[in-house]
């Protein structure tokens, strides 16, 4: 049950620091002015899709659980390393049953 819990916090936690360092990026690229303002609106939207998927696993949601697994299929782009997390963690998601923590 530790393992359960301690891999929910660490994913969790995990977007909520990919959250800041998004918001840090646009920050910095912003004051480049090289990019059409699209690109930080875009980047601002990712952010806070990041921060809402890490405070749904924390707080345990139904809704976070689906808005993880949306970011899990979704990281299945990211070729190489995201599909290897994401596989990893969807495999583990299912053989631990995950699904019962959240609902």
């Amino acid at each position: 049950m530790e393992r359960k819990i301690r891999f929910i916090k660490i994913f969790g936690y995990g977007l909520i620091i990919l959250f800041v360092g998004c918001l840090y990026t646009i920050f910095v690229s912003s004051s480049i002015d090289k990019y059409p303002v699209f690109w930080n609106y875009f980047g601002i939207t990712i952010s806070l899709w990041y921060l809402i998927t890490g405070v749904g696993i924390l707080a345990r949601t139904k809704w976070g659980y689906y808005l993880l697994k949306g970011f899990l299929y979704l990281l299945f782009l990211a070729f190489p390393i995201g599909t290897i997390i994401s596989y990893s963690s969807l495999r583990y998601i299912k053989k631990e049953n995950i699904r019962d923590l959240f609902f």
